[in-house]
């Protein structure tokens, strides 16, 4: 059994002072709907696959520059090709507050199905604002 690990995009929206993520891999630069679509439709007909990891320098600002959200990308596209069975899951990977809170019903919807993990990595760098314009 193995992990897919799913690119949705690549860069992030962000100019935060503590991060050069922006400057190494630019601006946000999301993947095709329809594409991650079949790559997660291919990898579970594969079979052996366990689980499948969302990933991206932030998953929350998924979609933003193609017009899509992460949590219909999940309950509308990828979800659905899960076996009920629960032999495979799908992860959320790290997302950044700002982004995830415009969507924040949304995703408890997404982490409510069988097949997701309850489960968000959202990193928190300080509680200064001070600290984090330095």
């Amino acid at each position: 059994e193995r992990v897919e690990i799913l690119p949705l995009s690549t860069g992030c929206l962000g100019n935060c002072t503590y991060c050069k993520t922006k400057h190494a891999r630019g601006a946000l630069g999301s993947y095709p709907v329809e594409t991650l679509t079949a790559r997660t439709k291919a990898a579970l007909e594969e079979g052996g696959v366990r689980e499948v990891w969302l990933s991206s320098e932030d998953t929350g600002a998924y979609g933003r520059d193609i017009d899509a959200t992460l949590a219909k990308l999940a309950s509308e596209h990828l979800l659905p090709h899960f076996p009920k069975h629960g032999a495979s899951m799908m992860r959320i990977g790290m997302t950044n507050p700002p982004f995830m809170l415009d969507s924040l019903r949304e995703i408890a919807d997404v982490l409510r199905h069988p097949a997701c993990f309850k489960f968000l990595h959202i990193p928190v760098q300080s509680g200064s604002n001070d600290v984090l314009l330095r």
